[in-house]
C-alpha cells in the first residue's frame, strides 16, 4: 500500500503555523519562569556583592589598614551595613521581558544598579557618627569620592586602638580611600561587579525557556 501526503497551505502558512505555536510555548514558559529566575538573579547578584574584595575589606573588624579601620566602624555596625547593601542591590535588579512576537522576536532587559545610586547612598547604615558627632558618610565616600581627599588635616594611623580596633586619626596629613577600593559614580565596586559575568547571567537567563 503506498500512502501520499499533499500539503495544501503554502509553506510560508505552514512556517507562519509553526512559530505561532513556538511563540505561544516560549511566552508560556516565560510567564512560568519570569520570577524564579529573577530572583535567582536577584540571590547571585547579592553573593557577588558579598565576595567583592570592598566588602571583605569592610567585614575585617580590628584589621589595621582595612576599610572596617579606616572608616572608623564600631563593632557589630560592618555587618548590619555590609547586609543592607548586599540586599539593597539585590533588590535593584530586575528582569524586564517582552512578549516574543510570531515572528519570533521579543526583547529582554536587565537592570542591575541605577546609576545614580541613591538606593545606597539613601542607606543609613552607610554613616558613622564621630566622637565630636560629625555625620562620617563612608559609604559615599566608597563608592564616589575616588581618590581624592576627603579629611585634611588628619590622617590614619593603624593600631589596635579605636572604635574599630584597627586604628585612630592622628592630627597632621590627610586621609583618602586607598585607590585598590576608591570609586566615582559610574565605576565602583558595585558597577564592576558585572565585568566577566556575562557567562552566568546568561546561564540564568536562558533558564526562563526550561
Amino acid at each position: 500500500m503506498t500512502l501520499s501526503v499533499k500539503l495544501i497551505d503554502s509553506n510560508v502558512d505552514i512556517s507562519k503555523q509553526i512559530n505561532k505555536h513556538l511563540a505561544l510555548e516560549i511566552n508560556k514558559r516565560i510567564k512560568s519562569n519570569g520570577l524564579k529566575v529573577q530572583k535567582l538573579l536577584q540571590s547571585t547578584v547579592k553573593s557577588w556583592v558579598l565576595s567583592s574584595p570592598e566588602i571583605q575589606s569592610l567585614k575585617s573588624q580590628g584589621v589595621q589598614g582595612s576599610l572596617n579601620a579606616l572608616f572608623g566602624l564600631d563593632k557589630g555596625s560592618a555587618d548590619t551595613a555590609i547586609d543592607a547593601i548586599a540586599s539593597s542591590v539585590a533588590g535593584a535588579t530586575q528582569v524586564s521581558i517582552n512578549k516574543v512576537s510570531r515572528n519570533l522576536k521579543g526583547q529582554i532587559t536587565f537592570n542591575f544598579q541605577r546609576k545614580s545610586m541613591d538606593n545606597l547612598l539613601s542607606l543609613l547604615q552607610g554613616h558613622q557618627i564621630s566622637q565630636d558627632g560629625t555625620d562620617l558618610h563612608w559609604l559615599d565616600w566608597l563608592l564616589t569620592k575616588g581618590d581624592a581627599i576627603i579629611i585634611k588635616g588628619f590622617s590614619y594611623e593603624p593600631s589596635n586602638d579605636g572604635r574599630s580596633g584597627g586604628g585612630t586619626m592622628k592630627v597632621g596629613g590627610t586621609f583618602r580611600v586607598p585607590p585598590q577600593y576608591s570609586g566615582v559614580q559610574g565605576n565602583n565596586f558595585i558597577t564592576r561587579l558585572l565585568f566577566g559575568k556575562e557567562k552566568q547571567i546568561s546561564t540564568i537567563l536562558n533558564k526562563l525557556l526550561v
